[in-house]
């Protein structure tokens, strides 16, 4: 499976980073340096900051990114994984420059959001429980709760250290290619 397969290279990138701290130089993200190093549009979804950021982020992914894998195939997975999170980090260069925050940024937020984004049009009866909230919410509820958080946080990210832009952007696509998925599934059953 190829989510697996994501796990664990983000995880030995995180071992590696730590081995060979100059990784982090090249494989970040950097607003003002990506043009000399493009290969940081994909390569900071791999990276993580800490190991609290890997390992929430990897037991999100692993969750999510599993039930979606065996919804729409290994290669809609990846597409739906990689598309939200390269979109995410186009939108932090952006909003980088727009706001003159020239932070570097790793994590695979943008993609896990993308994840759950198309889940939440591809699958809207999955319930999930959402810290602290007691009961399952619905996956369509959770992403609006998410969204509005990072909506409102969104002017803060310098202060958070998170790219709020990112996950946004990320969600967006899932969204959009969830619905395109389930359209062309729709299209052929009708």
């Amino acid at each position: 499976m190829i989510n697996i397969l994501i796990v664990e290279i983000c995880v030995a990138m995180f071992i590696a980073s730590v081995l060979i701290p100059q990784l982090y130089y090249y494989f970040a993200l950097w607003p003002t340096l990506f043009i000399n190093m493009p290969w940081q549009i994909v390569m900071s979804i791999f990276m993580h900051g800490s190991i609290t950021h890997l390992l929430v982020n990897m037991f999100v992914l692993f969750i999510f990114g599993t039930y979606l894998e065996r919804i729409v195939g290994s290669k809609n997975y990846l597409l739906i994984f990689l598309t939200s999170g390269i979109v995410g980090n186009l939108a932090y260069i952006l909003y980088a420059y727009l706001t003159g925050d020239y932070a570097p940024s790793v994590g695979a937020s943008g993609a896990i959001f993308g994840v759950m984004g198309a889940l939440a049009i591809l699958a809207p009866h999955l319930r999930v429980v959402v810290f602290p909230l007691p009961v399952p919410i619905s996956i369509k509820l959770a992403v609006i709760i998410f969204a509005l958080i990072d909506l409102i946080l969104l002017p803060y990210t310098s202060k958070t250290g998170i790219a709020h832009i990112t996950h946004l952007a990320g969600l967006i696509t899932g969204l959009i290619l969830g619905k395109m998925l389930r359209d062309k599934i729709y299209s052929i059953y009708y």
